[in-house]
């Protein structure tokens, strides 16, 4: 099976999106509580031409743009002065004052489409007064190619309404003047009794969107501009280091080693930005098969013999490792073993041992690498999978490694549906370790997945992050 692995935008913009989509609901589930009850006063509210009025009779005709139930000022809190029975309304104003507050566009519409409140941010971002929104369809905020499709979108999340985040290549918003941009939109359903009522917390992903293509554009230019002639110029300096064009004198010999190294080093540094950024953007396909745990490690120790030799380091497979299957990819595995195997045998001293072993933990199986380095510092163990991230000291730095290794190790591993960690050896040096569940665990899984899918209780395409995994059966 193949499993194609995408992300949406950058992790952290994600995530501080997510953390407005919690305020926010944070915000309205504080202020927004069923009830039945009028504004200050009481009274019947009635909706024309998009606003409120209070009916004719009663003490105020005050129009408003809010909806029954939040109009209504529907979150009370007791009186501490009055009895259990009595409340205290918080209005208009107070609702309003915390939307408003709100960094992010909210629209809050009903389960028709209808909009019935926005804030100051929405106007900003597409240029209407809210007065040409209040009673409009939630429709008029989408290009018209796109709306065709919103009415079956609403109604599914209207049948299996929750919270969710929705972005992807093809959601753009409209503004008032016909101009087009980007946008992710977090939904959140809001339950009264007078009927549901969604929340759309909407961003605009302009600025986000340049950066990306910024980033595409260095990431291109290193992939065609650098890669390319650098390979020639490590393969010609490879070349004249072994005397392929005569014996050179040992001076010449010895500089043109040095450059070769250096261009070495610099491809795999050139390489390990191309292979994080594939990953990162879910450019990378990762090949899911069941294969026996034992052998694969195997295989990777014994890639890693040679390289192991030239450090006189020994690579040792406990006699008691376990076998069993695991659900993965196998060139992207034996990538993840290679990387920390080569750093425990870096790192270990001559004639010592890298030793490797593999445990049954209940629903996983847990690979151990362990070498006899100097350990890693403290102050350095919150950074050890982050870009670029390498412990001072001469004797790390002289590793020629780029310090993307273990950040790559890191990102596949968890595609793989595992867990990476470290802790301090007995004795010294340190042990790595991945958890990988055991095939039979990730099958259960897919099947539960696919009994989901099958319900129609999992996101569409169109639902963004949350629908970012696709499986395809070989």
């Amino acid at each position: 099976m193949k499993m194609y692995v995408s992300s949406s935008a950058v992790a952290l913009e994600s995530r501080i999106f997510s953390l407005r989509l919690t305020v926010v609901w944070c915000i309205c589930s504080r202020i927004i509580c069923v009830t039945r009850a009028g504004p200050r006063g009481g009274g019947t509210w009635r909706r024309a031409r998009g606003n409120w009025t209070k009916a004719m009779g009663e003490s105020a005709s005050r129009k408003t743009e809010m909806p029954e139930p939040l109009g209504r000022a529907a979150a009370h809190r007791q009186r501490t002065d009055a009895g259990p029975t009595a409340s205290v309304w918080l209005g208009e104003d107070e609702l309003r004052l915390a939307l408003e507050a709100c960094p992010s566009g909210m629209v809050i519409s009903d389960a028709a489409g209808t909009i019935v409140l926005v804030n100051a941010e929405i106007e900003t971002l597409f240029g209407y007064e809210r007065c040409e929104l209040v009673g409009q369809s939630v429709d008029m905020l989408l290009p018209p190619r796109l709306r065709g499709k919103h009415p079956r979108q609403r109604e599914a999340f209207v049948a299996h309404p929750g919270p969710r985040a929705i972005a992807g290549r093809d959601l753009w918003a409209m503004r008032k003047d016909g101009t087009e941009f980007p946008v992710e939109v977090g939904l959140n359903p809001i339950h009264t009794r007078g009927g549901m009522l969604v929340l759309s917390v909407v961003i605009d992903l302009t600025e986000r969107k340049r950066h990306e293509r910024l980033k595409d554009e260095f990431v291109a230019m290193v992939s065609h501009e650098l890669r390319t002639p650098l390979t020639s110029i490590a393969g010609s300096l490879g070349l004249l280091a072994a005397s392929a064009a005569g014996k050179l004198p040992d001076n010449v010999a010895r500089l043109l080693t040095i450059a070769h190294n250096n261009s070495q080093r610099l491809a795999r540094l050139i390489n390990d930005i191309l292979d994080i950024e594939r990953i990162e953007s879910g450019k990378v396909v990762f090949d899911f098969r069941p294969v026996e745990i034992r052998s694969l490690v195997e295989q990777a120790i014994e890639a890693d013999r040679g390289f192991a030799e030239s450090y006189r380091v020994r690579v040792r497979l406990a006699e008691d490792a376990v076998s069993g299957e695991v659900c993965v990819d196998v060139d992207r595995m034996v990538q993840v073993m290679t990387n920390l195997l080569s750093n425990a045998i870096k790192f270990s001293s001559a004639d010592e041992e890298v030793a490797v072993t593999i445990e049954s933990r209940e629903a996983a199986a847990r690979i151990c690498v362990r070498d006899h380095g100097p350990g890693i510092p403290d102050n350095f163990k919150p950074r050890m999978f982050d870009k670029f991230a390498q412990a001072d000291g001469s004797d790390a730095r002289n590793k020629s490694g780029t310090g993307l290794g273990l950040s790559i190790v890191k990102q596949i591993v968890t595609r793989l549906g595992g867990e990476i960690g470290f802790f301090a050896a007995e004795g010294g040096g340190t042990v790595f370790y991945v958890d990988l569940p055991w095939f039979r665990r990730a099958a259960e899984q897919l099947e539960h997945a696919a009994a989901h899918l099958d319900a129609g209780q999992l996101p569409t395409e169109h639902d963004g992050e949350d629908a970012a995994i696709k499986m395809e059966v070989a």
